[in-house]
């Protein structure tokens, strides 16, 4: 299996549409659950044909010799985008379940930040995690993230207040650990 991304298009709806009937991938991305087909649709089209100047998101697609043309399994995002500052905030989303905790969202996280330091000169990249999200802090942590804080009791999810965790990475540390980071890639998983 190979993971590389590539731009989002309207013939990725149905796929999007897959995602928000999945309680579990609307909560973890902030999604409203149960949101109208049209709307999400609405939306998807809106985004794709005015994205924000402050966001580069990615389709996550993943190839194997069953389907060599690829297949959709999620997306990465760069938000808050500040060239001027040099910063932005990481976000990888996986919305095909049976790939959840495969490697997929490392390798798709990997290429996002080799793309963020080395293509847009960005210095910092944070991330923002809720403590129910497991795989993603462990995620962070295996893409060579700090934790630099906690925003306790911050948000209000499924009626119950959680913390939220706060990352960081710096260019200097993606270049320093970017060689043993590669390497996990070639596993198997990835």
């Amino acid at each position: 299996m190979e993971v590389h991304l590539r731009p989002l298009t309207t013939s990725d709806l149905p796929r999007v549409l897959e995602w928000s009937q999945d309680e579990a991938f609307c909560l973890a991305n902030g999604w409203p659950v149960g949101l109208p087909a049209e709307q999400l649709q609405d939306w998807f089209v809106r985004l794709l044909n005015n994205p924000p100047a402050d966001l580069v998101r990615k389709g996550i697609v993943i190839t194997t010799p069953e389907q060599p043309e690829g297949y959709l399994v999620g997306f990465v995002d760069l938000r808050e985008v500040n060239l001027l500052e040099k910063r932005a905030r990481l976000r990888i989303a996986i919305g095909d379940e049976s790939h959840r905790g495969q490697g997929v969202g490392y390798a798709a996280g990997l290429q996002m930040l080799e793309h963020a330091f080395r293509e847009l000169g960005l210095e910092r990249i944070t991330a923002e995690v809720h403590s129910s999200n497991n795989r993603m802090l462990g995620l962070l942590e295996k893409l060579g993230f700090k934790r630099e804080g906690v925003l306790r009791q911050h948000e209000t999810r499924q009626g119950i207040k959680e913390d939220v965790h706060l990352f960081g990475m710096l260019r200097e540390e993606f270049e320093s650990a970017s060689s043993t980071l590669r390497l996990e890639t070639s596993s198997p998983q990835a």
